[in-house]
This record gives structure tokens, sequence and C-alpha cells, in this order.
């Protein structure tokens, strides 16, 4: 009795297992003589197939390169070792633009934390435990937890670069525990010691002077400081336009986006005028003493007599550290963008006002940062709503 043509192809079709030395695979007949091989990529999760033309011994030999040939390019995947990825994640990041300084942060903190524990150590092999037992390590030898969830953004980014890259099936850190950080007491000075700090700023560099005014007055970070020039001003309106940043990596100075790439435009009242006039005049006496004009769009902080080079923001920190010192007063020069913003916030300013004003990507940032300048207005609060119950 003739097989059914329904049968004969039940039959090519079926499946036939073949010698799979590497990893799952499969092989069926189309039709006469024609066969599809399928081999499973763990790799790229999907199956990959081919059609081979030939016998059925043929066939299973093929399976077997195209198995072998799938798994060659798995084992020499998995060689990759997690400092080989960092390197080609950092690479990444450049091409991508990002800010020189925030690039010489990550590679300072991969050479000197990340490397010397990890770097050896097989992609393919890493796995979360290995990474708690880092996070551990890092926190027995001093590194305080702000430091190790730094290292521990470091890797999961890189990870998750690698999965892209198809060098990782699974993303290690993603079930890792890095230590909690607890938000510490931001510790500003107070409007007493602001007025000290900058009458003494003033009185060694009129540079530093104009720096300390401006960053209590904005709450400007100080690479925005130096980045600032007098296109910038609207003297006359009292508003200061913040969009670049300047940085120093390696000794080169570079001038780029704020932290957040967000363009921001902030008020200033009679004493931030004042404060900018008295600058300008400074630097064009100081043009004329030295026979050196100034440039068409001159730095506002600038040790140049023309105004051409913005100051170095090192320069300004190391400086006010000098006169915070001298005054016995314990801050730095970003405590004053602290002030800037703790101040605003306990005088009632709105939150998202305060956020904008400097340069937070979003205001509940400010707000979980920054809570502990709210209790006067929940006082003030309390009184408001006590007043109403009143009879």
């Amino acid at each position: 009795m003739a097989t059914s043509a329904r049968t004969r192809k039940s039959e090519a079709e079926k499946t036939i297992p073949a010698r799979q030395p590497y990893g799952a695979g499969s092989l069926s007949e189309k039709a006469p003589g024609v066969w599809r091989l399928r081999v499973y990529d763990r790799d790229e999760k999907r199956q990959r197939q081919r059609t081979f033309r030939g016998t059925k011994t043929g066939a299973s030999r093929a399976l077997g390169e195209f198995l072998t040939e799938v798994e060659r390019k798995q084992v020499v995947r998995s060689r990759e070792t997690v400092g080989k990825l960092l390197d080609e994640w950092l690479t990444q990041l450049e091409a991508n633009a990002r800010r020189p300084s925030t690039i010489a942060g990550y590679r300072q903190k991969i050479e000197h934390d990340i490397r010397p524990a990890l770097g050896q150590v097989a992609l393919a092999s890493l796995t979360s435990e290995q990474l708690d037992r880092f996070y551990r390590a890092q926190t027995k030898r001093g590194l305080s937890s702000a430091t190790v969830r730094q290292l521990h953004a470091i890797l999961a980014a890189a990870c998750h670069q690698g999965l892209k890259w198809k060098l990782l099936r699974e993303n290690p850190a993603s079930d890792a525990s890095p230590p909690s950080v607890r938000n510490a007491l931001i510790v500003t000075p107070d409007l007493e010691q602001v007025n000290a700090l900058y009458r003494a700023a003033r009185d060694l560099d009129p540079v530093l002077g104009t720096a300390v005014a401006l960053a209590a007055l904005t709450g400007a970070r100080r690479g925005e400081l130096a980045a600032l020039k007098w296109s910038d001003m609207d003297v006359a309106g009292g508003r200061v336009a913040i969009s670049r940043s300047v940085g120093v990596v390696e000794g080169v100075t570079y001038e780029g986006d704020t932290k957040t790439h967000a363009h921001r435009v902030v008020a200033l009242d009679e004493v931030g005028v004042t404060v900018l006039r008295d600058r300008w005049l400074e630097m064009v006496d100081l043009s004329t003493r030295a026979g050196s004009p100034l440039v068409e769009d001159p730095y506002v902080l600038s040790y140049n007599a023309n105004g051409a080079a913005p100051v170095n923001p090192d320069t300004l920190t190391h400086k006010f550290a000098t006169i915070a010192k001298a005054s016995g007063i314990k801050c730095h020069l970003h405590s004053l963008r602290h002030f800037s913003v703790t101040t605003l916030i306990a005088a009632g300013v709105d939150v998202r006002t305060v956020a904008e004003r400097h340069g937070h990507a979003q205001a509940t940032m400010t707000l979980n940062r920054y809570s502990h300048a709210l209790p006067e207005r929940d006082r003030e609060a309390a009184g408001i709503l006590g007043r109403a119950l009143t009879p």
C-alpha cells in the first residue's frame, strides 16, 4: 500500500537526534536530501539555522561542525576578563562624549580599587557572591559606604554594556548587595561665617572674592563659576546664564556642559549686580595697567590681564581652603552651594524653584538631600494651623 503524501512529509520533517558534543542541536529533512540544521546560541538566546544538501551522514557531520563553530565563539567570549570589559566600557563612554572629568574619576576608581581585586577574573565566571565579597573587603579596608556604592555602580554599568555586547548572559551586579548609604547631615556655614569668608577672600584676591560671592548668591558649582564669561552676564537685568563648566584632567583644561547638561538662568539682586560691576572695573584696571587689552569675550574669573583664560577650579578650591582654615571655619568651597540651597529652602522658597536655580536634575533629589532645612518651615506650618483652629 502506497504511503500517503502527508505521511511522507511527516517522516521527512521529523527531528533526527544528532551527536551533540558541545550543546543543543537538531536536524530535520525538509525534502529529500535537503536538511535543516538548528543550533541554540546561548549568547544570543536564539535558534540559529542553516541548510545542508546531501546525505543524512553528511548532515550529521555538518551539524557537529555547526555546533563547534557556535561553541568556539562562546568560548572565545568567555575568555574576556573584568579588566578588559572595564577598558572597553571606558572607551565607549569617551566615544559618547562623556565629560572628561567623569571618565577620569571612573578610571581612577577602576585602577586604584577594582582592577587589583577583579581585573583578572574571567568575565564568564563573575558572580554576585564574588562582588559582595569584594564590597565587604573594600569596606573593611576603610572605604566609605558611598564610595563602595560608586564602585558597584561602575561594575553594574560595565556589565550592563557587556550584556549588550553579548559578552555576558546576565548581569551579576543586578543581584549583588552593596552597602546602603545614609544621607549624611550637610553642615553649612551660617550667614555670619559666609560674610567673614567673603571679606577674607576679597582682601586676599579679587578673583577669589568674586568667586565666593557668586558661589553663595547663585549656588553654582566651581566649574560653572570658572566657565562664566561676560557674555553670560546681564548686569542691567540682574541675570546670569549658566551653560558650561570648566574642568582640568591631568593638567589639561577643558570646557564642556554642566553636570546635568542643562542650561539655566539665575537671577541676581542688587548685591550680586554690585559684585559684577566691581569685578568689571577691576578687570579693566588690570588690563590697562598691564597694557593687555581685554579679549572680545573675557572670562569673569581669570588671572590673565586680558581675561583670555579661565581660572583653574582647583585654584579656587585651594585658596578657599586657605582662608577657611585661617578663619577657623570648617567648610570648603562647595559648602557655599549648600548654603545657598538650605537658605532658600528655610526661607520658604518652593523646592522646584530651588532645584532649577541650582541645576538639580530632579526636585526630589533636592528634598532628599536637604531635608534638614525643612524643620523651620514645619514649625511655621504648625503655627498657621494653630492660628486657624484658635477660637
